[in-house]
């Protein structure tokens, strides 16, 4: 399905609504917002099923302002495990969405217990380890030890490449290199071969970008090619990228690095946590690991993967990423738009919405049991005056003013 604005949702139907039979009228982008957030508030609010067969994978969202929100989404393990694989949204729940103003590892392990007594003991827990979740798992399992706290695969390999590489200079030096490349290549001719930006965030996430950017563009510096009608210009392309030939070994050695990772994350994804995930694992990891570093990260991973499994029982395969809450947190940002820079609005819902399957049946009830009065309580009640509401309130309201333009 394409992804639009709801804005933009509301035009199309506007515009479709000559070819569809008997449609009359289609809803404005208002309305379909409030539709949204009934079904949000309808999946956070609903009862769930008793079970101590869920895997619970939780993780705070923050945006400006002091309000963060702790998502718990749930999945069933035994309908995973039938036929295991990447999650996707729709594979999940959401067990509980709570914004809160202050946020540590007690008020975590209380928002576990009260979630718990809703809807069941999970038989494990995924994060990806910030320190109040951690705290508050920790906590949780001293009163429910049967409950496994896993480490998310992604996050974990990501502190194994900063030990690997943080304190190495040569690629923090390459990564100077970067910053200085892009900006020098930008206003070229040479602009096609501008390297990617380098996160600021969570900088040793998706590092297979810059690292793949390198070997590609230094195989085109040895062999330089036109992509246009032009020539291409060679003394430029040395001047500006001849540095790349000093990290050709470097390269290498980064790529196998990468490669174990990216096997590592496909495997776990797949697969899971289970008593043969290292044996696993290295029959797949070894063929690879070329070097000494990637040799000596394989064996870190297959120590943390053994270390994991640990928690599984015969024949278990229990979840291992939590990418899914990672891409939910990121639809929901994509649904508050420019109102993030605002704090916490009332489209938080929408990352419940997003999990959803819209069958007739689900809505009808979600539109029967959630009025849009609901909706209005439930954000004043968890979010209080928003950080837009309490700017205008104290600056007066921008829009009052004529624009210029």
């Amino acid at each position: 399905m394409a992804a639009s604005s709801i804005g933009a949702a509301a035009a199309s139907l506007k515009l479709m609504r000559a070819f569809l039979p008997g449609v009359t009228g289609v809803p404005g982008g208002e309305c379909g917002q409030l539709w949204l957030l009934r079904i949000g508030l309808h999946e956070v609010t609903r009862s769930k099923e008793m079970t101590d067969d869920r895997v619970w994978i939780i993780d705070h969202t923050i945006q400006i302002g002091d309000v963060k929100c702790l998502l718990i989404l749930g999945c069933r393990l035994s309908c995973w495990q039938e036929r295991r694989g990447p999650l996707s949204h729709r594979d999940m729940e959401v067990l509980a969405l709570e914004p809160v103003v202050k946020s540590d590892g007690e008020i975590v392990r209380k928002q576990l217990q009260e979630t718990a007594a809703k809807t069941g003991v999970p038989r494990a827990i995924v994060s990806d380890h910030g320190t109040d979740i951690k705290r508050g798992i920790e906590a949780f399992r001293a009163d429910h030890p049967r409950t496994a706290g896993l480490y998310d695969i992604a996050h974990k390999m990501a502190i194994l490449l900063k030990g690997e590489l943080g304190a190495k200079e040569e690629w923090s030096e390459y990564l100077k290199h970067i910053g200085q490349a892009k900006k020098r290549l930008q206003q070229t001719s040479l602009a096609f071969l501008a390297p990617p930006t380098p996160r600021t965030k969570a900088r040793y996430m998706n590092l297979e970008k810059l690292v793949a950017w390198g070997t590609n563009t230094l195989a085109y510096v040895d062999h330089p090619h036109s992509v246009t009608d032009e020539p291409v210009d060679e003394d430029q392309l040395r001047q500006k990228l001849g540095w790349l030939v000093e990290y050709r070994k470097s390269l290498a050695g980064w790529n196998a690095m990468m490669r174990v990772v990216a096997a590592t994350l496909e495997y776990i994804r797949q697969e899971g946590y289970h008593r043969r995930a290292a044996v696993e694992l290295r029959q797949q990891l070894q063929p690879i690991a070329t070097d000494p570093q990637s040799r000596r990260l394989t064996n870190k991973i297959l120590s943390f993967v053994k270390e994991q499994s640990i928690h599984a029982r015969h024949g278990e395969h229990l979840i291992g990423s939590s990418e899914c809450i990672e891409s939910l947190i990121g639809k929901g940002k994509r649904l508050e738009g420019q109102q993030s820079k605002s704090g916490f609005t009332r489209m938080v819902l929408g990352m419940a919405a997003a999990v959803v399957n819209p069958t007739t049946t689900y809505i009808e009830q979600a539109f029967s049991h959630v009025k849009t009065r609901h909706v209005f309580q439930w954000c004043r009640d968890k979010l209080g005056v928003s950080v837009q509401s309490q700017r205008q309130r104290a600056l007066g309201c921008p829009e009052c003013g004529t624009r210029p333009g």
